[in-house]
């Protein structure tokens, strides 16, 4: 029983992850590309394929937070703010890396769509297990 439920508690990440991931990481990230190619005038083109691409991107990085929201759960810090300004922090520093191209302007552009993913995720994480521990205490 104790199995079922971790199963079902990762699910419940990994589904959070994905929604909050094409939503903030995805569309966001979509957005924060263009800003940036009207920032350094160059072309900002939008095709229909790309953006998906993204927004697929953007859900598999999502289900991947997720994943890791709900293995470090219980090390974050206890303060709603901190906690969820730390998960974002921590999902922003690994996908740092990934950042092309390497300027001071993409990494500021993409601060505020990590901080959100994070907020919205660790908030929306926070309902569910909330939710499930008060249906636990009912019986049902």
């Amino acid at each position: 029983m104790r199995a079922l439920s971790r199963l079902r508690r990762f699910a419940a990440a990994l589904l959070l992850g994905i929604v909050t991931g094409a939503l903030f990481l995805g569309v966001g990230g979509r957005l924060v590309m263009h800003g940036f190619a009207l920032a350094t005038a160059q072309s900002a083109g939008f095709t229909l394929r790309g953006s998906l691409n993204v927004v697929f991107a953007g859900a598999i990085a999502g289900a991947i937070g997720g994943f890791v929201l709900a293995a470090i759960d219980r090390f974050l810090p206890h303060r709603r703010p901190l906690r969820s300004v730390a998960f974002a922090a921590l999902c922003y520093l690994i996908a740092t890396p990934g950042f092309r191209p390497r300027q001071p302007l993409v990494f500021a552009l993409f601060a505020p769509v990590f901080l959100a993913y994070g907020v919205v995720l660790v908030l929306a994480w926070e309902h569910f297990i909330r939710s499930r521990s008060l249906n636990a205490t009912d019986g049902t």
